[in-house]
């Protein structure tokens, strides 16, 4: 579900049309390489080259994939933190950002609450920031023998 909520985006419709061109042009490329091969003129580069350009299509079409996978975990993260439709809501810290994700805005009604619906990478980070603070204070407050 999450990941037809993802794809439903003009922004994910543009990076789905752009790496589905950019594997019909790594095809065509491998193809015609392989009948430039066959040809009289053709040399041994040119197989190579028509064994190579379908790999770079299978790269995009991963590089796609887990930016899809990415993006749906992400949604799903923030969304564990919402609470359920029958009880109060949680008070809204802010809203996303759109820099947040290069890929798609947020749907309606996705917001953090007041900490547990922040994304784990989120809050990991700010635990490490915290933990480097107190790391900081410390080294200050002891002497230096």
């Amino acid at each position: 579900m999450q990941v037809l909520r993802v794809l439903a985006t003009p922004r994910w419709v543009g990076w789905t049309v752009l790496a589905l061109c950019a594997v019909v042009v790594c095809g065509g490329m491998a193809y015609w390489q392989l009948i430039r091969a066959e040809s009289a003129t053709g040399t041994l580069l040119n197989a190579g080259y028509a064994l190579q350009w379908p790999l770079f299509g299978v790269f995009f079409a991963a590089l796609w994939w887990r930016m899809l996978r990415s993006e749906a975990r992400y949604l799903a993260e923030i969304q564990e933190g919402l609470p359920d439709a029958g009880s109060s809501p949680a008070p809204a810290v802010g809203t996303i950002p759109e820099e947040d994700s290069p890929f798609t805005p947020r749907p309606a009604g996705v917001e953090p609450g007041a900490g547990a619906g922040r994304p784990a990478r989120i809050r990991a980070t700010e635990d490490y920031n915290a933990m480097l603070a107190e790391l900081g204070r410390r080294d200050r407050e002891e002497p230096t023998p």
